[in-house]
């Protein structure tokens, strides 16, 4: 069972920070450069300035979010919520022209090895951005943006949200509401996860890094501590809001002969448009002018990753647009396009469960919990 635990967050000061969509940001592996210079401009202390700082000539950047947190803590821009709890949070959002309603709750989680089957991931990682986010980590000694997490427990979530109602929150605009609660919901949330396992669902870099600074630091002070604990956002699968976005793949440097080995391993089957289906076993192929419908034995990005790994030397470019897809075949800026069809929640659960992880940018969770909402720092 995984260890849910309240802590004592830091937040911004409400005195100080009327508008918290001023001051908060998108994780950092969604944040162009263009929206890192225009988050530093919206707000002195929005919260890019320690999720992604930027780096100047001569300066450390991680050292620079360092001393700025310790900055707004000083100031009194951040503050310790006044107790231990759970921090819960009510964001409405609209997608495909329908409005929709995401719930769940920051709470700090024992972290556990991938091997224990408590916390599970379902995609894996690259080097590169866990190595940006171990510095960090190490400067800062803090969580500065949540990992997702999904859990599948739809009765007595029901029953959490009931409760939350009740509560004043900390922050509230016409797009979420915030609250920070220690009273009778803890115990209830105690058995929320009871016999539960966690699915990653976004995260994995910041999941793995703290995995990894967790034992940099037990091996130095030989016992548990608050670093063993991660900050996450934990939803309920089905029916805490979240949508699964379809990521398609579009791609170049395809050598000579790629569509006729296609045709050997898939039956496609010519169509005048897209048929992207409600089917995990249905994908679409599109050469300019021509699209092809292709069914597989297994999920159909497992069966594509297994075709697509026999290539060297190919080029991919992720998207969630069908229409962004095909104009890049269109421009010639890439030789074809995937088009494929998310999996399910139960889908994802039934395949990290078994022990499998899916390929890389298989799913989209939507949206994106940032940065800013609660921060837990270590030695508080």
């Amino acid at each position: 069972m995984a260890e849910v635990r309240t802590f004592r967050g830091l937040i911004y000061n409400p005195k100080i920070i009327e508008n918290l969509a001023d001051v908060i940001s998108p994780p950092f592996d969604t944040i162009s450069k263009d929206l890192q210079q225009e988050l530093y401009a919206r707000h002195p202390y929005n919260i890019v300035r320690l999720e992604l700082p930027i780096e100047n000539p001569g300066e450390n950047k991680y050292l620079e979010a360092r001393d700025a947190l310790n900055e707004w803590i000083d100031r009194r821009i951040l503050i310790p919520y006044e107790r231990d709890s759970l921090y819960f949070c009510e964001k409405t959002y609209e997608i495909n022209g329908t409005r929709r309603i995401l719930r769940g709750f920051f709470a700090i989680v024992k972290l556990e090895p991938f091997e224990n089957r408590i916390i599970l991931p379902h995609e894996f990682t690259l080097s590169k951005p866990k190595e940006d986010r171990l510095n960090l980590l190490r400067a800062i000694k803090a969580n500065i943006s949540p990992v997702l997490g999904i859990y599948f427990n739809k009765t007595t979530t029901m029953e959490i949200w009931e409760k939350v109602e009740a509560y004043n929150p900390i922050f509230s605009t016409d797009d979420f509401r915030f609250w920070g609660i220690d009273e009778d919901i803890g115990e209830t949330v105690s058995g929320l996860l009871s016999n539960k396992v966690i699915l990653i669902a976004d995260g994995h870099h910041r999941y793995e890094t703290a995995l990894t600074y967790t034992k940099e630091m037990e091996a130095e002070y030989k016992k548990d501590g608050p670093y063993s604990y991660v900050v996450m956002f934990l939803v309920e699968a089905n029916m805490g809001g979240l949508s699964l976005l379809p990521t398609h793949r579009v791609i170049k440097n395809i050598p000579p002969g790629f569509e006729s080995h296609l045709k050997d391993i898939f039956h496609l089957e010519k169509r005048n448009q897209i048929t992207l289906e409600d089917d995990e076993h249905i994908g679409s192929y599109y050469r300019t002018g021509r699209f092809y419908k292709f069914v597989t034995d297994e999920l159909n990005v497992i069966s594509l990753h297994k075709f697509l790994d026999s290539f060297k030397d190919l080029v991919f470019y992720y998207t969630h647009s069908e229409k962004e897809a095909i104009n890049l075949v269109d421009r010639g800026e890439y030789d074809t396009a995937f088009l494929l069809n998310p999996p399910s929640m139960n889908t994802i659960k039934n395949v990290v469960e078994s022990g499998m992880r899916l390929p890389h940018k298989t799913t989209y969770f939507y949206p994106k919990i940032g940065a800013g909402f609660v921060l837990y720092k270590h030695n508080l």
